[in-house]
């Protein structure tokens, strides 16, 4: 199955959206491609982001995982972002291996569970979700695996 990317106004919106965050921007995570309820991203091995063994830090893969899964949860409730707040709730993570390189990340909703959460949404103004992220190295390596817990909320004045 191939997954169509949001048409070209809502993707940039998104990635604007996560590209404005200063910590993104300071790491260097770059939203590469999202749609409905999934996105791509990357983040270049920079010397500044190193552990002491040379690798790339846990803690740039930990955020190029949030920003990704944030794209892939903003992707799925595009049609709300003007009304509703997204919140990270929890990111478990589990580091795999040494990563290498230049990082890439993959976050995607299970199609599966989108049409309870628009309901939910519709009905209580919240909604929860979870999206699986998998991060790789250079060498197209997996190196952290991830689940993150996102929650939406309608802005107060929307009710």
């Amino acid at each position: 199955m191939t997954q169509q990317p949001l048409p070209a106004p809502a993707a940039d919106a998104v990635k604007a959206a996560l590209h404005a965050i200063p910590m993104n921007a300071t790491v260097g995570v770059h939203i590469t491609d999202v749609g409905p309820g999934w996105a791509t991203g990357e983040c270049p091995d920079t010397p500044p982001f190193r552990n002491h063994l040379g690798t790339i830090h846990a803690g740039a893969q930990f955020l190029l995982a949030e920003a990704v899964s944030g794209a892939a949860f903003a992707g799925a409730f595009v049609q709300y972002v003007g009304e509703a707040v997204p919140l990270i709730e929890k990111l478990d993570t589990h580091y795999v291996g040494r990563a290498v390189g230049d990082l890439t990340a993959r976050a995607e909703i299970d199609p599966a569970t989108l049409p309870a959460a628009y309901a939910e949404y519709g009905a209580d103004g919240r909604a929860r979700l979870l999206v699986r992220v998998t991060v790789k190295d250079g060498e197209d390596k997996p190196v952290m695996e991830a689940q993150a817990h996102w929650y939406l909320r309608r802005r107060p004045q929307d009710k």
